[in-house]
């Protein structure tokens, strides 16, 4: 029988020669994955609070820990963070996305200027709060 080190081995370098299959396979379905997931939502929720309510949630993010967490940014994280964000469609829709709250975020733009902490400010600051809430959740 072969040891998991060396099967993870294997596993790691053919899964890895096998991304143009992986883009191939999701180009080519006719599943719409996300009404499939839109319609798993139900089965999602049971299981999550079911993980939740046993404790296995917990326990998998205390056997990561906050070491585990850092060294998956250190080694993975920061590179595709850089690939998610640099690419111009990337940029486009964070544009697009950001751009429909610049009204609520301009809701305090004709109300008075006050001193740090003044509640003028503060009056500033609740306009805008409600102005998004009210933009993002009716």
């Amino acid at each position: 029988m072969k040891s998991a080190s060396s099967v993870a081995g294997k596993w790691g370098s053919r899964a890895s020669g096998a991304s143009n299959d992986y883009v191939e396979g999701a180009k080519s379905t006719t599943k719409d994955q996300a009404e499939l997931a839109v319609k798993a939502i139900p089965i999602m929720k049971t299981a999550l609070n079911k993980a939740i309510d046993s404790g296995r949630v917990a326990a998998g993010l205390k056997k990561s820990g906050k070491g585990g967490w850092q060294r998956a940014i250190e080694t993975k994280g920061g590179n595709r963070y850089s690939e998610g964000v640099s690419g111009a469609e990337a940029q486009a829709k964070y544009a697009t996305n950001s751009g429909a709250y610049d009204t609520s975020r301009n809701a305090a733009a004709s109300l008075p200027r006050g001193e740090k902490g003044s509640s003028t400010n503060i009056a500033r600051v609740t306009a805008v709060v409600n102005a998004l809430h009210k933009q993002k959740v009716g």
